[in-house]
C-alpha cells in the first residue's frame, strides 16, 4: 500500500513538473523516465489466440517508480486505425503487470486488467463507427510502452512493442454458405460432432455481423449467421418478413450431418428479438432464446405467415427520441411507456410460447434505447401465464450494444439506414442517426467475459443437454 501511494504521489508530481516553466529550475532525482541502465522487458501473452482469451501484459526490468505509457494499436478491416493508451508506474522492483496495476491517466483509470482492449477508439474523421470484421483475418494487435506519461499522439518511439493475434474463427472451423433465399454464412466447428446448433442475429445492421457465429464455432456450437435485412431493399429494411424464412433457416442449420437434429437455439440482439421470440412460439424445433437487448415490439418490417399479415409493425418516429447538444438519440421513455402496451399490434405475443422453451431475457442498465423497459415487459408476460423456463437479468453498468469479450466499448453508434419517417428528426442526414447507447468501459467488459460464458452455456444446456436425441446418442455411445 505505501508504494502504491508513493507510485501516486510521483505520478502526480511528474505531471505537474512537466507544467512548470522553463525559468524554474527543478530537479527531483527520484523519478526516472530512463532507460539507459535498464533493459526493459515488455511481455504479452499469449502470442496468438482467439479474442476471448484473456491478455497478460507485463513489464520488468525497470527502474523502480518510472514513469509508462502504453498503448495499443489494431486496424480494422477497412484501415481503420484503433487506439487506446493509459498511464502506469512501475513498482520498487521495476515491474508492472497490467492485471493489477492501476492506471494513472489516459485513456482510462484504476485497475482494469483489459482497459487497452476495451476502450480501443478512432479518430474523429470516423465518428461512431464500429469495428469492420473480416473473421477470416486475425486482428494484428501491436502494444509497445513508451517513456512518461504522454499522449497517444506523443507514443512514436516505444521503448519496446509487441505484436499478437487474435482471431475471431479458430482451426478447423468451415464457413458455407446457404443456398436459396436463406440469406447468412454457416460456420460449423471441427471435429465430426454432434453439435448444439443455433441460429445467430444482430439488429438494425445491413452487413452481415459474423464474428459471434465464427466464435460461437471455435467454441464448439454450430452457428447460422442469419440475414433479416436487405442490403437491396429501399432503406435497407424489408417491409416483409415471413415466418417461413425462419423456419427454413431452421431446416436448413439442423439438416447439417454434424448437428444435434432434434432442436436449436436462437441468440437475438436489438431488433432481431422479436423475431427470435417468434421462432421461439412457432417453431417447433426452436426450445432456447437468448436474448441481448431485444426489442418487445416488431419494428420497421411486417410480419407474415401462411401469407396473411400475422404482426403489423411499428414505424418509428422522431417523437420516440430526445437528442443531446451533439444531436445523439436516446429513447424518450415517456413515448416508449405508451407505446409497451399489451394491446399494441406490434407485440410479440410471448405468452404463446411452449412451455418447454427456455429464454435467456438480458439487457443492458446503461441502455440508451429503452432495452430494460422491453425486458420488463416480456417478462411479465411470462410470469402472467406461470412460464417459468426463463431467466431475466439486467447487467449494470452495459450499454445496448454488448459485444464478445475484449471487444472495445461503442457508447454512440452510428447508424444507417435508419427510417424515421417525420421531420423532427436530428442526425448526420437523412435516413441516418446517431444512437446513444449507453455504458462505460469497465462493467461492460465484466459483462462481456460473463455474458458470453452465460450464452455458452445457456445453449450447452437447452439445446444439447436437454435434446433427448443427443441423450440417446450418447447412451449408445457408452
Amino acid at each position: 500500500m505505501v508504494n502504491y501511494i508513493l507510485g501516486v504521489l510521483r505520478a502526480n508530481l511528474s505531471a505537474n513538473l512537466r507544467k512548470t516553466s522553463h525559468s524554474q529550475c527543478v530537479t527531483v532525482r527520484t523519478i526516472s523516465t530512463s532507460c539507459a541502465r535498464h533493459a526493459v522487458k515488455l511481455d504479452v501473452q499469449p502470442r496468438t489466440s482467439l479474442i476471448d482469451v484473456p491478455t497478460s501484459v507485463t513489464v520488468d526490468g525497470a527502474e523502480p517508480f518510472s514513469l509508462f505509457t502504453f498503448k495499443m494499436r489494431v486496424k480494422d478491416a477497412k484501415g481503420v486505425q484503433f487506439t487506446s493508451h493509459a498511464h502506469y508506474v512501475s513498482d520498487d522492483k521495476g515491474n508492472i503487470d497490467l492485471r493489477s496495476a492501476h492506471s494513472y491517466g489516459g485513456s482510462y483509470r484504476g485497475c482494469f486488467s483489459n482497459g487497452l482492449f476495451s476502450t480501443l477508439n478512432h479518430g474523429p474523421e470516423y465518428q461512431y463507427k464500429r469495428f469492420s470484421i473480416d473473421v477470416e483475418k486475425p486482428w494484428k494487435v501491436a502494444i509497445g510502452v513508451y517513456k512518461d506519461h504522454i499522449k497517444d499522439e506523443e507514443c512514436t518511439s516505444p521503448v519496446s512493442e509487441v505484436v499478437v493475434e487474435r482471431s475471431f474463427k479458430g482451426p478447423g472451423v468451415r464457413r458455407c454458405e446457404p443456398e436459396g433465399r436463406i440469406c447468412g454464412a454457416l460456420f460449423i466447428p471441427s471435429g465430426p460432432g454432434p453439435h448444439p446448433a443455433v441460429i445467430d442475429m444482430f439488429g438494425g445492421a445491413v452487413v452481415l455481423a459474423e464474428f459471434r457465429s465464427a466464435l460461437l464455432a471455435s467454441r464448439g456450437i454450430m452457428s447460422l449467421s442469419l440475414r433479416h435485412m436487405d442490403p437491396e431493399a429501399k432503406n435497407g429494411f424489408n417491409d416483409r418478413l415471413e415466418i417461413e424464412y425462419f423456419e427454413e433457416a431452421v431446416d436448413y442449420l439442423l439438416s447439417q450431418p454434424a448437428a444435434i437434429p432434434d432442436r436449436c437455439g436462437v441468440i437475438a440482439n436489438c431488433m432481431s428479438g422479436p423475431y427470435g421470440i417468434l421462432m421461439g412460439i412457432h417453431i417447433e424445433r426452436v426450445k432456447a432464446v437468448y436474448l441481448l437487448n431485444g426489442m418487445a415490439l416488431v419494428i420497421f418490417a411486417d410480419v407474415w405467415r401462411n401469407g396473411k399479415l400475422f404482426i403489423k409493425g411499428l414505424s418509428l418516429s422522431a417523437k420516440g427520441f430526445i437528442y443531446d447538444e451533439a444531436d445523439r438519440a436516446l429513447v424518450n421513455y415517456d413515448f416508449h411507456r405508451q407505446v409497451l402496451k399489451e394491446d399494441n399490434p406490434a407485440r410479440v405475443p410471448i405468452e404463446l410460447s411452449p412451455r418447454d422453451t427456455h429464454y435467456s431475457i438480458n439487457a443492458g442498465s446503461e441502455c440508451g434505447l429503452g432495452s430494460p423497459l422491453a425486458s420488463e415487459l416480456i417478462k411479465s408476460h411470462l410470469d402472467r401465464v406461470g412460464h417459468k423456463n426463463y431467466t431475466c437479468k439486467i447487467l449494470r453498468g452495459s450499454g445496448h450494444l454488448i459485444e464478445l469479450p475484449n471487444m472495445p466499448l461503442i457508447e454512440t453508434l452510428f447508424q444507417t439506414p435508419f427510417p424515421l419517417r417525420d421531420e423532427g428528426h436530428r442526425g448526420p442526414g437523412q435516413n441516418k442517426i446517431y444512437l446513444a447507447c449507453g455504458g462505460n468501459a469497465a462493467d461492460s467488459a465484466r459483462n462481456q467475459v460473463e455474458s458470453w460464458q452465460d450464452m455458452r452455456h445457456f445453449v450447452e444446456t437447452y439445446v444439447r443437454d436437454y435434446s433427448p436425441w443427443y441423450q440417446q446418442f450418447i447412451k449408445e455411445k457408452s
